[in-house]
């Protein structure tokens, strides 16, 4: 989801005409909007943009935690869209309950994560993003780096992630040079880093050819038969799911994705 930003613009604006230093990390859109709305360059801002895949409705997040409440008869707590339950390279859907249950789910099964990497969920101006270029208005450009093993020769991925960094002004160089002791940082090639992992630093999300009647649709099915209509669940990604929690739970999922990369 696109974080609401309220009155954020305004918030930034008075600390940073009081001298107080500000970051802003968003999407890249987002930062060019706070760009627009302060109308000048301010010393004391950093920006921060991620790389974007595409960002679904509210009401489809509001609609897939109701469902989840429901089923799990209990108020949420907390959400983690990329939880790390399996390590870095498998981002998973974790859901703690007010009743004490935890609910996890990979993009294979879950609802909210399935629409949103089959594209099917993204605003119609995210299939046209006009951000997608390699410079960007940010001071820092960030996204996931699941190839950190192939952009640097010796080095072993230990699946507790890596981000590849895009410097983008010469006031995000100079505060990397200043930061650079904090941090275990290996110079790349720009290109290579984008060719491996950056494919959504310059390509929009592809527009679904059911997307329209996705979201027509959504307020007369339930959760699981809207998700079963367009964009079904195969028995498959069933089995691979459970599997997953299985030899996670009984401790030999780590074992399981060394034979499995070998």
């Amino acid at each position: 989801m696109q974080s609401n930003l309220n009155n954020c613009f305004t918030e930034i604006k008075r600390y940073l005409e009081q001298s107080i230093d500000v970051c802003f990390v968003g999407t890249t859109c987002q930062v060019a909007g706070l760009k627009a709305f302060l109308g000048k360059e301010y010393v004391n801002l950093v920006t921060v943009d991620l790389v974007c895949h595409g960002t679904p409705s509210p009401k489809l997040w509001d609609k897939y935690l109701k469902y989840q409440k429901n089923k799990y008869h209990s108020e949420i707590v907390e959400t983690s869209f990329r939880n790390k339950t399996y390590g870095y390279h498998s981002g998973t859907m974790m859901i703690k309950f007010a009743n004490g249950k935890i609910y996890y789910g990979s993009a294979r099964v879950d609802y909210m994560l399935k629409s949103f990497f089959s594209e099917i969920a993204s605003r119609p101006i995210c299939y046209k993003c006009p951000f997608k270029t390699l410079q960007r208005c940010s001071d820092f450009t960030i996204y996931d780096c699941w190839h950190a093993s192939d952009l640097v020769e010796g080095l072993e991925d230990d699946d507790n992630g890596y981000t590849n960094v895009i410097v983008q002004s010469v006031k995000g160089e100079g505060i990397l040079k200043r930061i650079a002791s904090a941090y275990d940082l290996y110079p790349v090639d720009t290109l290579s880093a984008v060719e491996l992992d950056g494919s959504m630093v310059l390509n929009a999300a592809k527009p679904h050819q059911k997307r329209v009647e996705y979201y027509r649709d959504l307020d007369f099915d339930s959760m699981p038969e809207h998700i079963r209509r367009f964009i079904p669940v195969g028995i498959k990604d069933k089995v691979i799911e459970k599997s997953k929690s299985y030899l996670y739970q009984i401790g030999l999922f780590n074992i399981f994705k060394w034979v499995f990369k070998r």
